[in-house]
Parts: C-alpha cells; sequence; structure tokens
C-alpha cells in the first residue's frame, strides 16, 4: 500500500481541530451570562474508490486515513490490508490547502469487485447499519472469532476506567463517542473519538490494520451501547472480546452467540454482565 506523504503532510497541518467554541447564554442560579461553550466538530469525509465517490461519513475531523480503511474493511469491502493499493488525502476542490474532506482510496480488482453496484451515500453520526445488506445474509457472510484470548474480569474492567480518563473529547464537550483496542496487558492501547460510535469503532481497527496489529489479541472497549453494527465490525475484524459501558442490544446478543464473539456491558466500577461467551473473561 502506498501513502501520499506529500499529502498526508498537507493533513497533518491544516487538520480542523475536532473542538470548536460556540456562544451561548448559560443559565445558572437563576440569571443567563453570555460564554462560549466548547462543542464537537461534526464534518463530512467522502470515501472515493479510484476517484469515484463512494460514501460520505458525517465525522469528528482527525484519523480520515484510519476511518476509510476501517470502514471500509468492516463493511466486507477489503478482507486484508494489501488489498488498498493507495490512499491519496485531497483538500477541497477550490483550496487544496483547507482541511482534507476526501480521501481517495485504490484497491485490488478482487476487493473492487466487491463493491457492487451503489449510490454515493451519506452515512450520518447516528446512523446504524452502514451496509445495505439483509441481516440474515450478513450473518451467513461472517466468519466465527476464533481466538483462545482470555483475561480476568478486573483487569478488563481496569481498561474500561482507562478509556474513560482517555476520552478528553468527550471530557471537554460531552458530544463524542469513544472506542479503544487494547491487550490485556495494556501495552497497546489504541483510542479514538467520534461523533458517532461506528466512527470511532473505524477509526481504531482502521489504525490496528495500518500497524499489523493482531487483533484476535485485542479487546474493544466501548463508552456507549453494544448495538448491532458494534458487534458486526467487532466480529469482522476477529476481535474475541467486545465490553461496553453501557447494554447490548438483542440482535447484537444474537449475532455475537453466533459468531463466537464474547460480549460485557455494564462493565464500570467492579462490576459486568457477561452475555455471550462467557469462557475468555475469568475472575
Amino acid at each position: 500500500m502506498i501513502l501520499c506523504d506529500l499529502c498526508a503532510s498537507v493533513v497533518n497541518i491544516f487538520m480542523t481541530e475536532p473542538i470548536a467554541e460556540f456562544p451561548i447564554r448559560r443559565y445558572r442560579q437563576g440569571k443567563f451570562t453570555a460564554v462560549n461553550d466548547p462543542v464537537a466538530v461534526e464534518e463530512p469525509l467522502e470515501i472515493r474508490l479510484a476517484g469515484e465517490p463512494f460514501q460520505v461519513l458525517m465525522r469528528l475531523p482527525g484519523w480520515e486515513k484510519e476511518l476509510a480503511v476501517g470502514f471500509l474493511y468492516t463493511e466486507g469491502i477489503i478482507r486484508q490490508l494489501s488489498e488498498i493499493t493507495f490512499i491519496h488525502f485531497c483538500g477541497t476542490a477550490t483550496d487544496p490547502l483547507l482541511p482534507p474532506n476526501v480521501v481517495d482510496v485504490r484497491l485490488t480488482a478482487e476487493a473492487q469487485a466487491r463493491t457492487g453496484r451503489r449510490h454515493l451515500e451519506v452515512a450520518y453520526s447516528s446512523c446504524s447499519l452502514c451496509a445495505k445488506e439483509a441481516v440474515a445474509e450478513i450473518r451467513q457472510k461472517i466468519t466465527p472469532v476464533s481466538s483462545d484470548l482470555t483475561l480476568d474480569a478486573p483487569t478488563l474492567l481496569a481498561l474500561m476506567d482507562r478509556l474513560a480518563a482517555a476520552q478528553s473529547v468527550f471530557q471537554e464537550t460531552g458530544g463524542t463517542h469513544g472506542v479503544a483496542l487494547a491487550a490485556p496487558d495494556g501495552q497497546i492501547f489504541l483510542l479514538a473519538e467520534d461523533i458517532g460510535r461506528h466512527n470511532a469503532m473505524d477509526k481504531v481497527i482502521g489504525r490496528a490494520l495500518l500497524e499489523r496489529r493482531d487483533m484476535t489479541r485485542m479487546v474493544a472497549l466501548l463508552s456507549g451501547r453494544i448495538s448491532f453494527e458494534m458487534a458486526l465490525k467487532s466480529a469482522r475484524a476477529g476481535i474475541p472480546i467486545l465490553a461496553a459501558i453501557s447494554a447490548p442490544t438483542s440482535m447484537a446478543l444474537t449475532l455475537a452467540q453466533e459468531t463466537h464473539l464474547t460480549l460485557a456491558g455494564f462493565a464500570r466500577g467492579r462490576s459486568m454482565n457477561v452475555y455471550t461467551h462467557p469462557e475468555r473473561i475469568k475472575d
């Protein structure tokens, strides 16, 4: 895979900040005060395949390359990093030095053939399943997770605490989700925040792919609930354990059971609920 070094340097210099100040009137103790309030930035990212528009994602600026790679991977378009031959980060049409909201990706012929016939779509930050396949068909296409990774419950809860402490944008704005991929010993800890939980998941998976990490030896940590698409993305990446501070949905549990994915919900403080394949989490 070839990355455009010049374009990557432009991205680093001119990237939009993830937080913006917005003037508000705050009501406290019986009166209003004019203040500036930090808010999470939402911007579109267009993913192009060989120059042709493919998908628009509404996302928090940052990790554009990882988001594009992770999205293509968890949507089943690519099955390994080698199926991406080139990534080009573009500026806007009117000014190449403005924040990069277009990523052009070139795929091998085999991966390109998996895209099918598709119109440009917008995946909003609150969307659920971005792929348009039927749920039954999706389940049939997923290879069950194969990993003998185990860890003890206190270690997993400590990693969840680390996730909460590391969410700097959320702490300032209250407007983002956080997802982390971590090794049980904590030596590897990849964290991404985004306005969409599925974007945050794609970002950390994309980063793990680009760093050639073995995701079958890692756990995924979520700041919110475990929905179907979050379980789906984890299973597609081969991640064996998915833990969240909130609850799973029924479809997430069904998919996790079928794909041998361990799901733990309400993982906070000193407690958690383990819903599926509990053998991976010890006392």
